[in-house]
């Protein structure tokens, strides 16, 4: 006897139809992760892209702000402000509006930096204002011989009321200038080198620590290893200069510090 099977019933025609997978148009063994994949990749790179363009940005900025601009900020308001190295009009704007009586000028005069020398002094004279000029270099630790010329005129500024406000700037008024600055705001006016440091920042001021800049910091990191390995002595950065900071141009013997006196190294 056969058994003869009629047409399959409707019903199960469809639910075998329900129950058939979809076709993929990628491996079926990824279910689906494969466009997970492409939109991580395509997420990084957008964030790779961003990441880019925000560093370029950001130098850009830099270099504007370091080159282009007046870096102009007060260290002391009313006595002691800082600043780029500045065109005749805007030097001549600052001494009228800030009422500036000295500009130390830590620039030197050679060849190179001659126009510039010669622009500011002239603005100077005009304005009635006192030009004062201690060379120091940016790619570098400070010789003895500069500091002794710095001190000289810092502590003849503190002493000489008329004398201040002072308006102090290097090239781009962020390192030699910044220096320069803790050292007025530790030295002359008390406050913990932790906080004058803080005149060594790359924001407002654009100091880098890095590459040549970083002789700035590496100079005050020598006088707090002092300090730290002498805590009996505090002295003054001026004083540990004078007494036990001997970095000097090559070939260059001990030379009198400003108060006419001859100090050599501790045996």
């Amino acid at each position: 006897m056969s058994l003869k099977l009629g047409p399959e019933p409707e019903s199960y025609t469809l639910a075998a139809r329900a129950a058939t997978p979809p076709a993929f148009d990628y491996a079926p063994d990824t279910w689906g992760y494969g466009d997970v994949a492409v939109e991580r990749k395509r997420r990084q790179g957008a964030l790779f892209v961003l990441l880019v363009s925000t560093v370029l940005l950001g130098g850009l900025l830099f270099v504007l702000l370091r080159v282009g601009g007046n870096n102009l900020h007060p260290v002391e308001e009313g006595r002691f402000y800082r600043s780029a190295q500045m065109n005749e009009i805007d030097l001549a704007r600052s001494i009228d509006q800030l009422g500036i009586k000295s500009v130390l000028r830590l620039v030197g005069t050679d060849d190179s930096d001659r126009e510039s020398y010669d622009s500011e002094r002239a603005v100077c004279e005009r304005k009635g204002t006192r030009h004062i000029v201690a060379k120091m270099a940016a790619s570098r630790l400070p010789w003895r011989s500069e500091l002794s010329t710095l001190f000289a005129a810092l502590d003849e500024l503190a002493a000489r009321e008329e004398l201040l406000p002072v308006l102090v700037h290097c090239s781009q008024g962020s390192d030699r200038t910044g220096l320069v600055s803790v050292i007025w705001l530790h030295d002359y006016r008390g406050k913990p080198l932790s906080e004058a440091r803080g005149q060594l920042a790359f924001v407002p001021y654009m100091h880098v620590s890095w590459g040549e800049a970083r002789s700035m910091g590496d100079f005050l990191d020598r006088y707090e290893a002092y300090l730290s390995e002498n805590p009996q002595g505090r002295l003054k950065i001026r004083d540990w200069v004078k007494l036990h900071y001997f970095e000097e141009k090559p070939g260059r013997g001990p030379l009198p510090w400003y108060d006419g006196k001859t100090y050599t190294p501790s045996p």
